[in-house]
C-alpha cells in the first residue's frame, strides 16, 4: 500500500472539513451511522470510526483499509445521523482520494475500478456478465465463482447481453478523464 505524505493528509482532512462536511466535528459517536450500515459487520473501520479517523487526520490508516470501497453509497448513515452530517459523501470523497492517489491496501482494487469504468465508457453501464470475466482474466483466477455466475444466469438475475445507452460517446469521454 502506497502511503501519502502528512501534507496531502492535511490537505485532504481540510478539503473534507471546507467543501465535503464542515459539520465533521460535530459528530459525537452515538454510532447511529454503524447501526444503520447493512455492510458494518465486514468493514475494518465502521462509519463512526472513519469520521473520528478523519477528525484525527489517520487518512493513511483509512486507506490501508477497505472500508471506503465496500461502502454501498446507500445513504442510510447520513439519513441516521442526528447531527446531519452527510457521511456517504465522506466516504465517497475518499474512494475518489484514494483512487488518485493509487492508495489501496488491495490491488485487486484498482483492477475492479479500472475494468469497472471501461466497461461503462463502452456501454455506458454496468455489465456484470463482462466486469465478471475480465475481473477473473486480470487476476488470473479464470474459474473464480463459475458456479454462482451460472445459478444467477440461469434465474436470469442478470443479463447475458449487454444494454447500451444512447449518447455513450459522451459518457466515454468522461469515463476516460478518470482511467
Amino acid at each position: 500500500m502506497r502511503k501519502i505524505n502528512n501534507n496531502l493528509s492535511d490537505k485532504i482532512r481540510d478539503e473534507i472539513i471546507n467543501f465535503i462536511e464542515p459539520d465533521i466535528y460535530y459528530c459525537y459517536q452515538c454510532g447511529r451511522c454503524t447501526a444503520g450500515c447493512p455492510l458494518a459487520n465486514v468493514y475494518e473501520y465502521q462509519p463512526n470510526q472513519i469520521i473520528r479517523l478523519v477528525q484525527a487526520n489517520e487518512i493513511n490508516s483509512i486507506f490501508d483499509s477497505n472500508s471506503i470501497y465496500l461502502c454501498l453509497s446507500c445513504e442510510i448513515c447520513s439519513s441516521r445521523c442526528p447531527q446531519g452530517i452527510d457521511i456517504a459523501a465522506i466516504m465517497g470523497y475518499l474512494r475518489i482520494k484514494s483512487w488518485e492517489n493509487r492508495s489501496f491496501k488491495e490491488k485487486l482494487i484498482a483492477k475492479f475500478y479500472k475494468t469497472f469504468l471501461k466497461i461503462i465508457g463502452i456501454f455506458g453501464r454496468s455489465y456484470e456478465p463482462g466486469l465478471i470475466l475480465n475481473l477473473n482474466l486480470v487476476s488470473g483466477k479464470f474459474f473464480n465463482d463459475m458456479d454462482l455466475a451460472l445459478n444467477i444466469l440461469k434465474k436470469r438475475k442478470i443479463k447475458l447481453f449487454p444494454e447500451f445507452v444512447k449518447d455513450r460517446k459522451k459518457l466515454s469521454r468522461v469515463v476516460k478523464k478518470y482511467l
